[in-house]
């Protein structure tokens, strides 16, 4: 059952770092969990849309699960070896669609690609393919939940709410994985497994 935000008390904490720009952890305590993480958008930096979305929320020092949190998605960002959990995640706000979807697409492995086709039948409902694309546009929990690694079956890369075209955003963070972009297509022989730049400098056409 989703919860109404204007319950509980939120918090906040902006990354000014990352390379796909603002980002903003908004969550709560006792128990800790993460409510969501906000990216920026061409018009918007991750804190205006926070302050739109959640007028109350205030910045508060980061707890212990939070700095903990935080240092991993740093070692995503240098491209080295994180380990996310969604034991921290508020999913108690999701639909049971969107849940199952969303726990799909957390067990992708880095490095590698699905298509909105694929997720659908992993969630066991192979024609709900738009419903997929709609689950992950509303996910809450972006890069920890990496709805980034889900593209087209054309292999085009889709749509992604990001900083600058949103694109370039699942750009960035697809090239972070490992798999190479030409333009808006992933370059891989299947649209479902992202193969390493090694192998996919061999491919010559797609």
């Amino acid at each position: 059952m989703e919860e109404d935000r204007n319950d509980i008390k939120l918090y906040k904490r902006i990354i000014n770092d990352s390379p796909i720009g603002e980002i903003v952890i908004i969550w709560k305590k006792n128990p800790f969990k993460i409510e969501e993480i906000i990216l920026s958008t061409p018009k918007k930096t991750a804190n205006e849309i926070a302050m739109d979305k959640y007028p109350n929320v205030e910045l508060k020092k980061s707890p212990k699960k939070l700095k903990k949190i935080i240092k991993e998605l740093n070692k995503y960002f240098n491209e080295k070896d994180a380990h996310f959990s969604l034991d921290y995640l508020n999913l108690d706000k999701l639909t049971d669609f969107q849940r199952k979807v969303l726990i799909a697409e957390f067990n992708t492995k880095k490095g590698t690609v699905n298509s909105y086709g694929q997720l659908a039948k992993a969630v066991d409902n192979p024609k709900a393919y738009r419903a997929v694309g709609s689950a992950l546009s509303k996910n809450p929990f972006p890069i920890i939940i990496p709805c980034h690694r889900t593209v087209k079956s054309d292999r085009t890369i889709g749509g992604f709410g990001g900083v600058k075209s949103g694109l370039e955003s699942k750009k960035t963070l697809l090239e972070l994985e490992g798999i190479m972009v030409d333009g808006r297509k992933v370059l891989s022989d299947s649209p479902v497994v992202g193969l390493n730049k090694s192998e996919q400098r061999k491919i010559t056409s797609y």
